[in-house]
């Protein structure tokens, strides 16, 4: 016995040894996929529950810190931005799919985004970090303090609570005869009920009266604010909602053509036209709520972070608009001491990119327009989008050299405007229309920044992916048609209507897209949309008389550029057929429009505009979200509407503005 385990001695030595080597090789493997999956980049869901500087500004901080932190890939790809645009039925699908994807982490930019994200997250409790949320603690997500044990272990951020009574004593100081303030506000968020309160305190300590108005949604602004105008305010005050600051470029120039200045709670608004805001540095918040996200995905738990109020304090004072107004209106020495002050303590701020200055700029500007026809619309743009440059504060000649083209409907010419403007090398090319969008993108080369408007859908017309994922050279403002209002605004005026008729473009993708958008709406209001397509200028009277003879009720004329020189025509096939003519674009209800529901060009050049402003202060066009335009009016020619018996509603008179043939 002893003379075999002699003999095996080596053997199982050997054995051992061989077992020791492979067993340290598997944990060098093991240690080496350990160290592979640490290295890898963690996926992030991002929700901003609309476009606006001031959430745009959140997360370009929210983003410029993961990346600082090393939580970005080099191509972004890791962190995926959702954005409802302030639909709250989308909203809501979004942040299913954020909870029930396989993300590591879930951050929200809003009170509203915090709410359906915290709403979807109940069950499954992914990690959550918000930021912009006015007041986390009545938010109704089970935060009840700012620490560790009073809100959900999974969840954690700041609160940013704007500074609405200094604001509203800011507005004072600058005006001592101000005594009757205005606001709209939606009822429907919490964040904006919060500043209320606020604002409600702070006036009554003024012995200011508070008008109030309210709007559930974008749509609805303009006849609030029409409202608050009319009770003779001495200015309007925009807080913490959502609704009013996304449609912050309409309540600026409603106000203005009334004479009144705007201020707001959020000092980027001065480069709208606002006289002044006072708010945080959103930027800056970003910064502070992506170091949270980082802190967790770096190991720490949320439920050892308390939840604290931010509010990285700003102020800004358009001074040309202050020259402009009327009566008591005027700096002081505190506000100018406040500004002082800012600039001295500016070098302790947290880094961020420094940006070309758009009021002093080191050499003009080289801006180009290019329109594909000569229409009103297009025209309506134009007008918004040099308007809106102009308003903050930049003078053609001093601050930039302007050039405009238009191609006549002729795509031969656009394609060489394209040419010259790409040889120009421009700082900046705004283009309006969906042909023009795609000669751009065709010809005026990579490296030239677009910004469009007047466009259906600017993903469907290739400049991307989706909003958020498109080329780096492009950003721009959507006018894609309001077609579920129009089809229940048929469905209201004409309740037996069965069948809606429309002539379409089939060579247009706008035209396409429109076609198929608004059958969507009138399906949904129980209608039937019949087509019939036009492929030339010349076919578009004897198409209508073919539209007009397929047993319908209504003609709806989806906007195009090949039918709409030729709308004149369709009216008066319609007229002769006795079928009433409803329409998206207001400049064809002088040719036999009964009711009109468009998007207001000239506000979306507005909106377009701050887009460009940013380009031209130096962000990158690919961080720039695109939007659709949040403008629209309601236009009704009473007369015709007798005609067709129209049910027109008290509640229809009240939005329309009456169109009086000229």
């Amino acid at each position: 016995m002893k003379n075999i385990i002699k003999h095996l001695g080596p053997a199982v030595g050997l054995i051992l040894a061989a077992s020791l080597i492979l067993l340290m090789s598997d944990l060098e493997q093991r240690d080496g996929h350990k160290n592979e999956k640490t290295g890898a980049y963690p996926s992030v869901a991002v929700m901003q529950i609309a476009s606006s500087t001031l959430l745009d500004s959140h997360i370009a901080g929210v983003v410029t810190r993961l990346e600082e932190k090393g939580f970005r890939a080099p191509d972004g790809s890791n962190i995926r931005i959702y954005n409802p645009q302030g639909d709250y039925a989308t909203a809501n699908a979004m942040a299913r799919d954020m909870v029930n994807s396989p993300y590591d982490l879930l951050i929200t930019s809003s009170t509203v985004a915090l709410q359906v994200v915290s709403k979807a997250n109940m069950t499954i409790q992914k990690h959550h970090v918000f930021g912009t949320v006015t007041d986390p603690y009545g938010a109704g997500v089970g935060i009840s303090g700012p620490e560790p044990d009073q809100h959900p272990p999974y969840m954690a951020g700041v609160g940013t609570f704007q500074p609405v009574e200094r604001t509203i004593e800011i507005a004072r100081e600058m005006n001592p005869a101000l005594q009757r303030l205005g606001v709209v506000w939606n009822p429907g968020e919490q964040c904006s009920e919060a500043c209320l309160k606020k604002a409600r305190k702070a006036c009554n300590a003024l012995g200011i009266e508070l008008i109030e108005a309210n709007a559930g949604n974008t749509s609805e602004v303009p006849e609030a604010l029409r409202s608050v105008i009319a009770k003779n305010v001495d200015a309007v005050w925009v807080g913490g909602d959502n609704v009013a600051i996304s449609a912050i470029n309409l309540i600026i120039n409603l106000a203005g053509d009334a004479e009144i200045p705007v201020f707001s709670n959020d000092p980027t608004d001065t480069e709208k036209g606002a006289l002044f805001g006072l708010g945080a540095d959103y930027f800056t918040v970003g910064l502070y709520t992506a170091d949270i996200a980082a802190a967790i995905l770096g190991g720490q738990k949320p439920s050892t972070i308390r939840i604290d109020n931010v509010v990285p304090e700003q102020l800004a004072v358009n001074r040309s608009v202050l020259a402009s107004l009327k009566g008591s209106w005027k700096m002081t020495t505190a506000i100018e001491n406040m500004l002082g002050a800012q600039k001295g303590t500016a070098k302790e701020s947290p880094p961020r990119p420094e940006p070309r200055s758009v009021s002093q700029p080191t050499a003009p500007f080289k801006l180009r327009i290019v329109l594909y026809s000569e229409t009103e619309f297009a025209e309506r743009c134009k007008e918004g989008l040099i308007d809106g440059i102009n308003k903050a504060g930049l003078k053609e000649g001093r601050d930039y050299e302007l050039k405009s083209y238009n191609a006549q409907g002729d795509m031969s010419t656009l394609s060489s405007i394209m040419t010259t403007v790409r040889s120009d090398r421009v700082d900046l090319l705004m283009v309006v229309s969906t042909p023009t969008l795609q000669a751009a993108l065709r010809q005026a080369g990579e490296d030239t920044r677009i910004v469009f408007t007047g466009v259906g859908d600017g993903v469907r017309a290739g400049a991307g992916t989706s909003e958020t994922d498109h080329l780096p050279n492009v950003t721009g403002i959507s006018t894609r048609s309001p077609f579920d209002g129009m089809a229940r605004i048929i469905r209201q005026t004409l309740p037996d209507t069965r069948r809606v008729g429309t002539l379409f473009t089939p060579a247009e993708i706008n035209s396409v897209l429109y076609k198929d958008w608004f059958k969507e709406a009138l399906v949904d209001q129980g209608m039937e949309l019949v087509t019939v397509p036009v492929t030339a200028s010349a076919d578009v009277a004897q198409s209508a008389i073919e539209l007009c003879g397929k047993d319908i009720q209504v003609v709806a004329q989806v906007v195009d550029n090949l039918t709409r020189p030729g709308f004149a025509l369709i009216a008066r096939k319609a007229a002769e057929n006795n079928l009433p003519v409803f329409v998206f674009d207001s400049a064809q209800m002088k040719d036999g429009g009964v009711v009109c529901l468009a998007r207001d060009y000239y506000d979306a050049g507005l909106e377009a505009a701050q887009k460009a402003l940013r380009v031209l202060r130096g962000e990158n066009p690919k961080d720039i979200p695109f939007s659709n335009t949040q403008s629209e009016k309601l236009l009704l020619n009473l007369k015709l509407a007798r005609h067709y018996n129209l049910r027109i509603s008290e509640e229809l008179m009240k939005k329309a503005t009456i169109y009086k043939p000229e």
